[in-house]
């Protein structure tokens, strides 16, 4: 853990008590954690903050606390629809007076809502950034006391950042709108550059920023490289993963909507209950094949960077990555999808060239100012150098995020079975050479025959070249992987050239430093080949808690869940917001007898104890 502070730190809020109090009663946790206490202060003393914590971490409640402690309306600026209705529902649900102003609010709703905030009888009011830079919105909020502004997903602020949202630029002028509200600025994930960024684009120049560490100790992370690109081959792996993890929930994510139907379709071939998600479904579609993800026990959903930000189903046990995306940020904000609830969970990416080329094109694309493009394409390169490589993944993405003092996790794939490494700077120089003796004209196969001289029907001018026949030290298989190797590295790139995909020459002076020897190429060697069958499994996604049951313990789970299932069913809301399975499995071990023990216990707080006390001990008893 550490903390970013922009002057000295004060004393934590002589109102922290109060606020402890409030968390027990209406979310029953007995106190704060990580830096939550530190950033709650903040803001019940009326400071602006900065605050980067995990995904997981506890971030809304940094400012629904103070909210409803603070006299007004707090007003959460979050980027999207689902994130808000499952906040708001997820607060409803705890008793606290939420509500959210979106396009699927009717205009008796909306006038109801208004009226409510006007009257004092709202704590937290959450409204997209475009709904707050359209019509009259400002002018009616500033007849309403408000206790904070939230800006949520803050990260969507700055251009170096993953998720970038032109909408959320604006959101600086709040300060004068409403100069004396306190303001909080919350996201998962932002590197050095990108939290000066938000904290300039925001104007929260004078706001303390407080970071938390990354580690995220119940995921495993791995990753896997594909094998020759094949779309089957990758599809054919993605199928067995998910059956490795048969009824577990877990997030797939495709780099197209193509994908992401024909994977989808592949799963559900298998006999999975797979729902596909992308940005082609009308908004009615996307909401309903999210409620059917939340709602349905062991779902897969299969998806595109269309979804993601926001989805806080607890029991993701497994996160894989069909095509990787285009950032460290990216990553583990997408990783961090799997196992919010604490308990195991796994982190899966399968990548290869082809990927790192595809991640490229599609920056060339965008219209973006040359230096935020040159930035970019340095955390593509970041990104696959961490898959590829042979460091720790979670101490490398640590270390990424600023945590220079982060250890090795022990549960990745790269700590649980350390790869074996070669000296690849002789090898990388004959590439470089041949690749460019060879005119920059061909791909990656044909570089590979002539290093190996085994180029069919060899012409004088390609047999004359000092580098033909100069690499038979390594096999074909060998030459690509540092071939590969060197693409990821971005001392090799791949041009497309109309699905014909040449090779040429990467970063000039990286090259430079490859031929004088004063730059290091470690190349992993590939491991040895095993059927589908010995592939270790290590946790495979399983909720260790509920699987380590004794028989009657889990009798008594199982009898709670039904009737989470079945109070979820009548209220349409996702049965998390009901309860959590961790908070379940605590019920079931602890088997209170009166609402007074079943109040004691971490996750049910009053309003709930209140709501569903009752139910909770009757489906005890009928598991008895």
């Amino acid at each position: 853990m550490f903390s970013a502070n922009r002057r000295a730190k004060a004393d934590l809020s002589p109102r922290l008590p109060e606020a402890r109090k409030l968390l027990k009663r209406v979310w029953g946790h007995g106190d704060f954690r990580g830096l939550q206490a530190e950033v709650v202060s903040e803001i019940l003393d009326g400071r602006d903050v900065m605050a980067v914590l995990p995904t997981g971490g506890g971030k809304s409640v940094c400012y629904q606390v103070p909210a409803i402690l603070r006299p007004g309306v707090g007003l959460v600026v979050s980027p999207l629809i689902a994130l808000m209705t499952d906040q708001v529902e997820a607060l409803k649900q705890q008793g606290v007076a939420a509500a959210r102003l979106d396009s699927g609010v009717s205009m008796d709703e909306r006038s109801a809502i208004w009226r409510a905030a006007r009257n004092g009888e709202l704590d937290l009011l959450y409204v997209s950034p475009e709904g707050l830079a359209a019509g009259s919105m400002l002018e009616r909020l500033a007849d309403i006391e408000l206790s904070l502004i939230a800006i949520d997903e803050a990260h969507c602020v700055s251009q170096w950042g993953h998720d970038f949202r032109p909408d959320y630029r604006s959101l600086g002028r709040l300060v004068e709108f409403f100069p004396h509200v306190p303001r909080i600025a919350v996201t998962a994930t932002a590197d050095a550059r990108t939290r000066d960024d938000i904290l300039a684009s925001l104007r929260l120049e004078g706001a303390r920023v407080f970071v938390d560490s990354f580690a995220r100790p119940n995921l495993q992370l791995s990753a896997e490289r594909k094998i020759n690109g094949s779309r089957a081959r990758t599809d054919a792996a993605v199928v067995e993963l998910v059956r490795e993890r048969r009824g577990k929930s877990g997030v797939v994510y495709c780099g197209s909507r193509d994908g992401c139907e024909r994977v989808a379709q592949t799963l559900r071939d298998a006999g999975t209950n797979a729902i596909a998600y992308h940005a082609g479904f009308d908004a009615k579609e996307r909401d309903q094949r999210l409620e059917r993800f939340l709602a349905e026990d062991g779902a897969v959903m299969v998806a595109t960077i269309a979804f993601g930000m926001g989805v806080d189903k607890p029991d993701v046990r497994f996160v894989i990555h069909a095509d990787p995306p285009g950032s460290l940020e990216a990553y583990w904000q997408e990783i961090g999808r799997a196992g919010r609830d604490g308990e195991p969970a796994e982190g899966i990416t399968l990548y290869g060239p082809s990927d790192i080329a595809w991640s490229l094109r599609r920056l060339e694309g965008r219209p973006m100012a040359e230096e935020v493009k040159q930035v970019q394409t340095r955390k593509v390169r970041q990104l696959f150098a961490m898959l590829d490589g042979a460091a720790c993944r979670p101490q490398a993405v640590r270390r990424y995020f600023g945590e220079q003092d982060a250890q090795p996790c022990g549960v990745c794939d790269i700590c649980g079975d350390p790869p074996a490494t070669f000296d690849a700077v002789i090898p990388a120089q004959k590439a470089l050479a041949a690749v460019q003796r060879m005119g920059e004209r061909y791909g990656k196969n044909r570089i590979i025959d002539h290093l190996t001289g085994r180029t069919k029907d060899v012409q004088p001018w390609e047999s004359q070249i000092s580098t033909w026949g100069i690499g038979t030290e390594l096999s074909v298989n060998g030459w690509r992987d540092v071939l590969d190797h060197l693409l990821f590295e971005g001392l090799l790139v791949e041009d497309p050239n109309e699905g014909m995909p040449i090779v040429r020459l990467g970063d000039p002076e990286a090259v430079r430093a490859v031929y004088r020897g004063e730059r290091a190429v470690q190349v992993r060697k590939p491991p040895a080949r095993v059927v589908v069958e010995d592939r270790p499994r290590r946790n495979a996604g399983r909720n260790l808690a509920v699987e380590a049951l004794d028989t009657d313990v889990r009798a008594r789970f199982e009898s709670l869940r039904n009737w989470r299932r079945d109070r979820a069913s009548e209220q349409r809301v996702p049965p998390y917001v009901i309860f959590q399975d961790k908070t379940l499995v605590e019920i079931a071990l602890s088997e209170p007898r009166s609402l007074s023990e079943l109040g004691r216990i971490a996750g049910v707080g009053a309003g709930k104890l209140e709501r569903y006390g009752k139910g909770v001990l009757d489906a005890l008893q009928s598991a008895a």
